[in-house]
């Protein structure tokens, strides 16, 4: 308590203390973890100095809480709901939002040349780091309550999201189904990318290269894929 009390009074980063605080409903005890949550890799070069390692950390966390919201929330509804639900809460588009809206990337420490295959994650990624963050400092449920009130009752509003065809694969396999053709989603790349697994997946339809998509799971990727994938059908290109 004592710490807290100087870090928001005393300390020489009292304006962040202020601002996590302002953000999370949590007066911050180690200042020195929230400092690292806005060290990106692209200039701090060593694990235990950038966020990357907090943001492995933040995603699981944020994963397993969101799961538990929903599988409350809806109690009548089957496991693939949920699991549907979670991954449109939880993909990157969402997450940007939310980073955006809490202000993260202009706290963020990085260098901006060589970031533009990245920087429209810079958000997403840097929330998931400060969930890792507010884990380690304050535990469990304190980080459960804050993506509970502040994210999941107040960023991202759920009932629209459930309402949203965000099922590109269906969506396509359907209206693929229906010209007799045949679809396919190849893997192919398969890289390390900020020290985590990443695809470069290839949708093909009858044997010919129709979109790509990428992503740090397959599942990711081929949703990826198969949205690239509408977009072209629907506005430039026919399947033979």
């Amino acid at each position: 308590m004592i710490r807290k009390l100087y870090n928001q009074l005393f300390s020489s980063d009292k304006e962040i203390a202020s601002y996590i605080k302002g953000i999370t409903g949590i007066m911050p005890g180690n200042l020195k973890i929230y400092k690292q949550v806005f060290n990106h890799r692209s200039k701090f070069n060593e694990p235990k100095e950038n966020n990357e390692r907090l943001e492995l950390l933040g995603d699981a966390i944020l994963d397993s809480i969101v799961c538990e919201f929903l599988y409350r929330k809806y109690p009548y509804k089957e496991e693939g709901f949920i699991t549907e639900l979670r991954s449109k809460i939880v993909n990157r588009k969402s997450l940007n939002e939310v980073g955006e809206k809490l202000g993260l990337v202009e706290k963020l420490k990085f260098n901006r040349k060589g970031m533009t295959d990245v920087s429209r994650d810079l958000g997403g990624n840097t929330f998931e780091a400060l969930v890792g963050a507010v884990y380690l400092d304050a535990g469990f449920d304190k980080t459960k309550k804050f993506i509970q009130k502040r994210v999941l009752q107040g960023l991202i509003d759920v009932d629209i999201l459930q309402a949203t065809n965000s099922d590109y694969k269906s969506q396509i396999f359907h209206y693929i189904q229906k010209m007799g053709k045949s679809i396919d989603f190849k893997v192919v790349e398969e890289k390390a990318k900020n020290r985590r697994a990443y695809f470069v997946i290839n949708l093909e339809i009858n044997g010919k290269f129709i979109a790509s998509g990428e992503g740090y799971s397959k599942k990711v990727a081929e949703q990826n894929a198969a949205m690239n994938a509408i977009k072209i059908l629907g506005v430039e290109a026919k399947v033979e």
